[in-house]
């Protein structure tokens, strides 16, 4: 009876404990600063975006994946619906995850799996900032049931109360910082909403590699050394286990490695034998680092910076997501609906990176200016040319043509002569567009200028087209 009532009473110190907790929990007093906090708001997005969507491309990985593909920028190439779900300092496991709970909202033809993560990395030993980024990934995923069923998987026991009370995890607010207390009290501390369509996409990295670090690189050498790379058992089983989820569902699926800069990394060909016998034979695997596209991958596509983990610029995502899109066509060659047909879907996607790159301006247009339409100038087969002023204070031309055109016509790009009216008045403004290394639609080549200094005009209009 004594051992019996000395059980209810701890089970009673224990309830009132984990009540205390879950009141904190709720109150939101140690949240993290949520501006920052994009994994949360990806899924917060993805959740929200399925609704009434469904995802054609779904892709899983860790930071490399979501600085390294615009999935914005994917879907208007390929006119389909892509989502990233990735969250950095984590490992394929964390992936694993991340996808499973994914396809139980959705029904993708294609995932993606972004190869970084798979490593000698042991998820339930990570610690420090690396600990912290899984919390971060676990906490923002939805599902409760999917959350626990997990939890073996990705903590060791130690750490079960901290990945699902964020009152324990930021408990150390009290002495660090009371500042970002006092704004979750006061409801402050509110997540930042992107302006563009949100689908898993975040910027980090808008310039390359400069002249100093490029000096480094000739004076040290490579900062990685593929005859290190390993793989555990862990790590291995889990791809395993995609591969199996992925054919159950009969979903195709491709593994992605993009690309660090050349002379980041030595020994490659040692890491790529691992990786092949990890993936497996007869598994779809586009591997941008080797052979690596000299042309293409130049410094200004990589963060400038020689630390181990080098991630890719805005500019080497928009060269990634053609070489990929190429890749799911013609190797892949799933059955992916041409969305572009839809009006709803190019509402959706309209201005969005890449939309202009891709497809015409619509016929109802209160903002952009459409300068010219099926024009043979010089023998150069002009589908259409729009000036586009984005809000800003800035502006920018895109010209589609027809690849019926001789490509050497295009080789200097075209001088473009514009008569503009403003607020000021009337002139005449003169610019060039030519093609972007890499930017390379199916059934057109597509040339852009320069973003040029100019707020939108009252109106605009093409006077004529040269050679520069």
């Amino acid at each position: 009876m004594i051992m019996r009532r000395l059980y209810l009473k701890a089970l009673l110190f224990l309830g009132i404990i984990g009540g205390i907790i879950w009141a904190i929990d709720l109150s939101g007093m140690f949240n993290p600063d949520m501006e920052n906090f994009h994994e949360k708001d990806q899924w917060d997005s993805f959740y929200k975006f399925t609704e009434s969507n469904d995802v054609d491309v779904l892709l899983v990985g860790n930071s490399h994946l979501y600085t390294g593909i615009n999935p914005n920028h994917l879907s208007c190439i390929l006119g389909a619906n892509c989502f990233i779900l990735a969250s950095p300092g984590t490992t394929i496991t964390d992936s694993y995850y991340a996808l499973k709970e994914g396809l139980s909202k959705c029904d993708p033809k294609v995932v993606v799996v972004e190869t970084y993560g798979v490593s000698q990395t042991r998820i339930r030993e990570l610690t420090g900032g690396e600990l912290t980024s899984e919390f971060r990934s676990f906490s923002s995923r939805k599902s409760i049931l999917r959350k626990l069923a997990s939890m073996p998987f990705l903590f060791s026991i130690d750490n079960y109360l901290s990945a699902l009370s964020a009152s324990i995890r930021g408990h150390d607010m009290i002495f660090k910082d009371t500042e970002l207390i006092k704004k979750n009290l006061d409801g402050k501390n509110t997540p930042f909403k992107p302006k563009s369509l949100n689908l898993g996409r975040f910027t980090r990295f808008t310039t390359g590699i400069t002249d100093k670090t490029e000096r480094l690189y000739d004076e040290e050498g490579a900062v990685v050394d593929g005859n290190k790379f390993r793989v555990n058992k862990e790590n291995y089983q889990t791809v395993r286990r995609i591969e199996r989820l992925c054919e159950r569902r009969g979903i195709d699926l491709v593994f992605l490695t993009l690309p660090m800069y050349e002379k980041h990394v030595e020994n490659y060909s040692s890491w790529q034998t691992i990786m092949s016998r990890v993936i497996g034979p007869g598994q779809k695997w586009l591997d941008l680092q080797s052979p690596y596209d000299h042309e293409l991958f130049t410094r200004e596509c990589f963060e400038d910076t020689r630390n181990s983990n080098q991630h890719m610029t805005a500019m080497g995502a928009l060269i990634a997501d053609y070489k990929l899109a190429d890749y799911i066509i013609d190797e892949v060659k799933p059955e992916l609906p041409d969305r572009s047909k839809s009006r709803d879907w190019r509402q959706m996607f309209y201005s969005e990176k890449g939309y202009f790159e891709n497809y015409t301006i619509e016929s109802v247009d209160n903002w952009n200016f459409l300068l010219c339409r099926n024009v043979d100038v010089m023998g150069i087969l002009v589908k259409d040319c729009v000036f586009l002023p984005y809000g800003n204070g800035q502006a920018q031309v895109f010209m589609r043509v027809d690849k019926k055109t001789d490509i050497a016509l295009l080789k200097d790009g075209l001088e473009l002569f514009m008569r503009v009216v403003t607020e000021e008045g009337e002139s005449r403004s003169r610019l060039v567009v030519r093609m972007t290394p890499g930017i390379n639609p199916r059934g057109h080549y597509s040339l852009s200028s320069e973003m040029m200094e100019m707020s939108r005009p009252k109106s605009i209009e093409l006077e004529y087209i040269d050679f520069p």
